[in-house]
């Protein structure tokens, strides 16, 4: 997140200059992740509007950095990704700040439901992108596979960019980023690469504080705070003015030379009743010190102020409260992520609105649900660090109820690290296991299958043994699968498949194996379990549901594209076109929060493996503890592009004269392309659906046979199975 007043300044000042590219080759380029993505996935052109109607991540995002990477190949670059990491501390509440991105969505939907497609296209377009933070992990798996460098920075990305080009060593030569960065130390700061020009734009931060009227370097921090940062707001004279770019810049600009600095005109107006009542003169102090000692992950693993000299003792009054090292060293290597360190050290987890509003009451309740997961998440999380964790309160607040806090117990007996220490299953046991089954990789679906062979699962009942410590990447993540699905009940205690468990085998050895279904079917049979995937309408405003055939039908259609809804529909690196579902971007609300939920669950247990000594943290190297961050799964949740395809087939079937004739079947498929013009191949997705559709059915009649499931909900299932079959 730039200085947007700042950013404005130097764009209207044309501060910008031009270099040739070629000043660059055999150098090493830190990249603010953040602010290449933002620009990236943000200008005109580039921005897909529909993105908040559909969900999942942006179709060009792998396109834009991979055709990045190939241009500062050709240019003999060599980048080093930077991401951010915990939030550092905020002096406000939970939805202080407007929203005004739900606001847009509606009247979007609105101006949709209206038949004004382009208007509803351009109010979408009109809304702020999805944070950066959404695609991070997917993004460092493009990274890894591409061979480019990255890190996740303990908080902002831009000091540790400074930090990087600093120290002694040179780690980087120059910075990709953001405004900050002149902030501190640094002269100047590249903005933007043109490969097909072959010349990149910088900014001087001699030049920028002459166009300033000759501020000094102190006095630009101070105008930053003045104007607001992303974790403190402007100051309330400048705000309520409602100046913006150039003119707020310059209002900052006169309150510093009247008063000299940025705290004389903030003690100048102490009195104010806006100035008192925001209690805006411990934001500035907060906000000021949290950029000048900022705290940095250094070379040897620690963590200390960037600029140490005269730094205060109280730092996490305006960072954070301080982690253990071993927390930030999984944080940068992307195997832990953000969120719940955030949640741990703020004491609250924020749950915003989803992207289609929140309106019904089945995605509060299964909110709600949800808690569970998260307290053996922070259980995990906090059992082995100091009881001053294990001992802090963690409040979730929601949206619609902004002014009431939700305890997230944590502080389980037993602990929920107590309940899963038995699987400690050594490659000895493993590789056999291993050889016989063939998987590409330890993953999910093999760590279910292998459980089904009733001997195996008894020789992994392994205790941990002192000095027989895990030690491979493959012992790591096959250890952690497996205490995951005990937590998620598809494994008992005693390492043997429970009635889903077993189902989940069934729908798995039902599929293909190229289909990797593994992570949806998860994802389907829990939201089976939190009464989430049904047939039943949740919020019937919403439009995009099925129009034809007699509600009986509506409902198997619903039903079919929900689950096909768990996968993502294939699409060219362009912004989406074809119809839209606001109903079902609202189903693609609970696979998203779950995905998220379950991710967070998976860090926690890699986690809770590594910090309890059950392996031997210091076998792997560098390299192999990014890529044990990049195999966890659950990286990112799909769209509902897949799903609204599912529903238009079955859904204008329904309308034909002779549904099941095969002739109008063929014909749907030709329709299907053209409604979806810029998916790869809608067709194949479509099929590739109704093979996930088919396995989920599997699961159910296992599940209601075993008694997991009753026959009523497992009905819904079997009904809307013998409905489609002629019409697939």
């Amino acid at each position: 997140m730039t200085i947007k007043a700042l950013e404005n300044f130097i764009h209207d000042r044309k501060q910008a200059r031009g270099l040739p590219l070629t000043i660059l080759k055999d150098t090493v380029l830190g990249i603010d992740a953040e602010y290449f993505f933002l620009q990236q996935l943000s200008p005109p052109g580039k921005k897909e509007p529909l993105l908040h109607a559909l969900g999942g991540l942006p179709f060009s995002l792998k396109s834009c950095l991979e055709t990045f990477l190939h241009g500062l190949k050709g240019a003999g670059i060599k980048p080093v990704f930077v991401f951010k990491g915990i939030q550092l501390y905020r002096n406000e509440r939970p939805f202080a700040r407007p929203d005004l991105r739900q606001q847009k969505r509606a009247e979007a939907w609105e101006a949709y439901d209206k038949a004004k497609g382009e208007t509803a296209v351009n109010i979408f377009n009109e809304i702020e992108p999805i944070s950066v933070s959404e695609v991070s992990r997917y993004a460092m798996k493009l990274l890894n596979e591409n061979g480019a460098d990255y890190v996740v920075a303990p908080y902002s990305s831009w000091a540790q960019l400074v930090y990087l080009l600093k120290h002694e060593k040179k780690f980087i030569d120059a910075i990709y980023g953001p405004t900050e960065v002149l902030l501190y130390d640094v002269e100047r700061v590249i903005t933007s690469i043109d490969f097909a020009g072959g010349g990149f734009l910088w900014i001087s931060k001699r030049n920028l504080l002459a166009e300033l009227g000759g501020l000094g370097s102190e006095q630009l921090l101070d105008l930053a705070v003045l104007c607001g940062l992303e974790f403190s707001s402007p100051f309330p004279l400048i705000d309520q003015s409602h100046l913006t770019g150039t003119m707020a810049v310059r209002s900052a600009r006169d309150l510093i030379r009247n008063f000299v600095s940025g705290y004389g005109a903030v003690m100048a107006y102490a009195e104010n009743p806006f100035v008192k009542e925001s209690n805006y003169i411990d934001t500035y102090r907060r906000a000021y010190c949290a950029i000048k000692y900022h705290v940095v992950y250094t070379d040897k693993g620690v963590l200390e102020p960037i600029i140490t000299e005269h730094a205060p003792n109280d730092i996490h009054e305006f960072i954070t409260q301080r982690l253990p090292p071993e927390l930030y060293f999984y944080l940068t290597k992307g195997i832990m992520g953000p969120e719940i360190l955030n949640a741990l050290t703020s004491g609250e987890l924020i749950e915003s609105v989803p992207l289609d509003g929140g309106e019904s009451l089945e995605y509060r309740r299964f909110l709600s649900d949800l808690e569970s997961m998260r307290s053996q998440s922070l259980s995990l999380l906090t059992q082995p660090l100091h009881r001053f964790y294990q001992a802090k309160r963690v409040h979730i607040v929601y949206w619609y109820e902004r002014n009431n806090e939700h305890e997230i117990p944590h502080r389980l007996t037993p602990t929920t690290y107590e309940t899963v220490n038995s699987w400690n299953v050594h490659s000895k046991v493993l590789d056999p296991k291993l050889m016989e089954l063939n998987p590409k990789e330890v993953n999910l679906e093999f760590a279910v299958v292998a459980l089904d062979d009733e001997k195996f699962a008894a020789s992994t009942v392994t205790p941990k043994t002192p000095g027989e410590l895990l030690e491979t990447s493959k012992e790591i993540l096959a250890n952690t699968y497996w205490r995951f699905l005990q937590l998620r009940s598809f494994v008992t205690p005693q390492h043997t498949l429970t009635p889903w468990g077993k189902a989940l085998v069934t729908a798995l050895k039902a599929s293909r194996t190229e289909d990797l279904f593994a992570e949806p079917l998860i994802a389907a049979l829990e939201l089976i379990r939190f009464k989430a995937l049904t047939a039943k309408t949740y919020t019937p405003s919403y439009t995009g549901l099925p129009i034809r055939g007699t509600d009986v039908e509506k409902a198997h259609i619903l039903l079919i594209a929900r689950v096909a809804s768990l996968l993502p529909i294939n699409h060219m690196p362009i912004g989406f076109s074809g119809p839209l579902s606001r109903n079902l971007l609202s189903f693609n609300s609970f696979v998203a929060k779950y995905t998220q939920v379950a991710r967070i669950l998976i860090e926690s247990t890699v986690f809770s493996l590594l910090a309890n000594s059950d392996a031997d943290r210091l076998a792997e190297d560098n390299a192999g503890w990014a890529k044990l961050g990049v195999s966890l799964p659950f990286t990112s949740g799909p769209n509902s592009g897949l799903g609204i395809a599912m529903k238009t087939y079955l859904d204008e079937l329904c309308g034909k004269p002779e549904p099941t004739n095969d002739v109008e079947r063929v014909k749907m498929k030709a329709e299907l392309k053209k409604l979806f013009a810029h998916a790869l191949d809608v067709v194949g997705d479509v099929e590739r659906g109704f093979r996930l559709w088919d396995t989920v059915v599997e699961a159910v009649k296992l599940a209601a046979k075993e008694g997991a499931m009753t026959n009523t909900e497992a009905t819904a299932f079997t009904d809307a199975d013998a409905w489609v079959q002629q019409r697939r």
